[in-house]
């Protein structure tokens, strides 16, 4: 299934096809619940990454967020990269190395 987004401004339009017939997952995870707001969760797609087709790349800034593991004594930065546009703010999508194939 192709899937079709931009950020509210219009900046950045993208493209992905999806992997699922389900395409759109919640995640409540605390870094989606504060990154994206909303209901307090975050949209994830779960796109082909060798699919992706972005126009205005230029307009998109990158967020890793720092995780803290109840065990160590210093918060480690997330190998995750959330994609979000640095005019209107809106969230994209997040790429994790973890993950290669999925956006």
């Amino acid at each position: 299934m192709l899937l079709l987004g931009s950020c509210h401004c219009g900046a950045v339009h993208f493209s992905v096809n999806s992997l699922h017939p389900y395409p759109y997952m919640r995640c409540y995870c605390s870094i989606c619940r504060k990154t994206a707001g909303a209901s307090g969760y975050a949209i994830n797609l779960a796109g082909d990454n060798t699919t992706l087709k972005v126009e205005g790349e230029e307009n998109i800034a990158v967020y890793r967020a720092k995780v803290q593991n109840p065990e160590d004594p210093e918060p480690i930065q997330s190998e995750g990269e959330r994609r979000f546009c640095r005019h209107c703010g809106s969230c994209l999508w997040v790429y994790d190395p973890s993950y290669p194939d999925v956006d």
